[in-house]
C-alpha cells in the first residue's frame, strides 16, 4: 500500500497542508517541523516513491561519516559529533550518522540516493575511499584529518603548535630527558605533534637538528604501539617501556596513549610524576578524573564541529570557491602528572 501525505500527517499529528509545505520547500512551517516531516516521509518510504521531492529532501540533510573504531573506543570525537549535529540543526540541516570500515567501505544509502547536501568526514579515511566519495560530486569537509592525495576543505587542530607548546612547557619545568610516545604510522596528527616536539628540542639546543636521531631513539617510542592502546593491552605497553632507558618525562601523542603509559608505569612500580612525568593531548573528559590528573593539550573540540558545518554550508553554496584548511589553536591544561 502506497504511503500518502495523509499518512505522514496522521503519524505526526499535523495537517496535510503542513506536510505539503515542507515537502515542497515553501514557507509556512518552522525549520524544526520541516526537518521532522522530511525525516518521517523518508522513513515511511514516501520520498523514494515520489522522486520529485528528492531535491528538496537533499537540501535538508548532511551525512556524517566516521570509522566505527572511534565509536567503539569512546574517542573524544563524541564531543565533536555532538557539536556538528547541534550546529547543523541550528542552520536547518538534519544529520545522518554513518559508521564505516576503512578497509571495506560501502557508500551509505543516503549518499547513493543523493539525499544529502554535503558530507562531513570525522577522523581518518583512506585516499581511495575519499576519492570514491569525491566522485559523487557532493561537497565534503574533513575534520581532524587532511589528505595529501587531493585538496579538500579541512578543519584541523594545530597539532604541530601543540607538540611544540607541551614540549616547551616540560623543558621550562626543568626536564631534559624528554621522550615522545606515539605510533607515528597511526595518523598525520601524531606525526605533526612529533614534529612540534622535535622543533622544541632543537630550539632549546637539546638536539642539534632534525637529523639528530640518537637522542630520539634513546628516549622515544614511535612504532608498533597503537594496536596495544586500542585493545588496552597494558602488559604489552610495559614491554615496550622496558625495551629501553626511560626518559624523565614522556610526551604522549594523545590522552589514550598517556592513560595506557601511566597504567604501565604503575605496573612497573614507578610513580607519576615523582619518578617520571607524563603528558597527553586532546583534553578528554577522563583527564581530570585520572590518577594523577593528566597535564595535556586542550583541543577545541566543540569549535571544530561548528567550523566544519560552517565550512560545509559555505561549500554547498559556493562549490567553485577555493578549498580551505582551517587550523584551530590549542592551549596547555596544567594538572598533576608533571612535576
Amino acid at each position: 500500500m502506497k504511503v500518502t501525505m495523509k499518512d505522514i500527517a496522521k503519524k505526526l499529528n499535523v495537517s496535510i497542508n503542513a506536510v505539503s509545505i515542507a515537502l515542497n520547500d515553501k514557507p509556512g512551517v518552522s525549520d524544526e517541523m520541516r526537518l521532522l516531516i522530511l525525516k518521517t516521509a523518508d522513513e515511511m518510504g514516501y520520498i523514494n516513491e515520489k522522486r520529485k521531492y528528492l531535491s528538496v529532501f537533499s537540501k535538508s540533510n548532511i551525512a556524517i561519516m566516521m570509522q566505527s573504531y572511534y565509536a567503539d573506543t569512546g574517542h573524544f570525537y563524541s564531543i565533536v559529533l555532538r557539536s556538528i549535529v547541534e550546529e547543523a540543526k541550528s542552520l536547518g540541516y538534519f544529520s545522518i550518522m554513518n559508521y564505516f570500515d576503512d578497509s571495506n567501505m560501502e557508500l551509505p544509502e543516503c549518499i547513493v540516493d543523493r539525499k544529502v547536501a554535503g558530507i562531513v568526514i570525522v577522523g581518518k579515511i583512506s585516499d581511495m575511499n575519499l576519492n570514491q566519495l569525491k566522485q559523487t560530486g557532493i561537497p565534503i569537509v574533513l575534520v581532524d584529518f587532511t589528505s595529501l592525495y587531493d585538496s579538500c576543505d579541512c578543519v584541523l587542530t594545530h597539532n604541530k603548535q601543540g607538540g611544540y607548546m607541551i614540549s616547551d612547557y616540560v623543558i621550562q619545568k626543568g626536564y631534559r630527558k624528554i621522550g615522545f610516545f606515539g605510533d607515528l604510522n597511526y595518523s598525520l596528527s601524531f606525526q605533526d605533534r612529533f614534529i612540534g616536539y622535535k622543533e622544541a628540542l632543537i630550539n632549546h639546543q637539546i638536539i642539534n637538528d632534525y637529523f639528530d636521531d640518537e637522542y630520539i631513539k634513546k628516549y622515544s617510542f614511535l612504532e608498533n604501539i597503537e594496536k596495544y592502546i586500542i585493545n588496552n593491552q597494558i602488559d604489552e605497553v610495559v614491554k615496550i617501556l622496558k625495551s629501553k632507558e626511560l626518559p624523565d618525562v614522556l610526551i604522549c601523542a594523545n590522552d589514550s596513549n598517556a592513560f595506557a603509559v601511566i597504567k604501565a608505569l604503575v605496573q612497573m612500580g614507578l610513580r607519576v610524576p615523582i619518578d617520571i612525568g607524563v603528558t597527553g593531548f586532546d583534553d578528554t573528559p577522563l583527564c581530570e578524573k585520572f590518577i594523577p590528573p593528566l597535564t595535556t593539550v586542550q583541543v577545541q573540540k566543540e569549535a571544530m564541529g561548528k567550523e566544519a558545518v560552517a565550512r560545509l554550508v559555505d561549500r554547498i553554496q559556493r562549490k567553485d570557491y577555493p578549498k580551505k584548511t582551517e587550523l584551530l589553536s590549542v592551549k596547555i591544561i596544567e594538572r598533576a602528572s608533571v612535576k
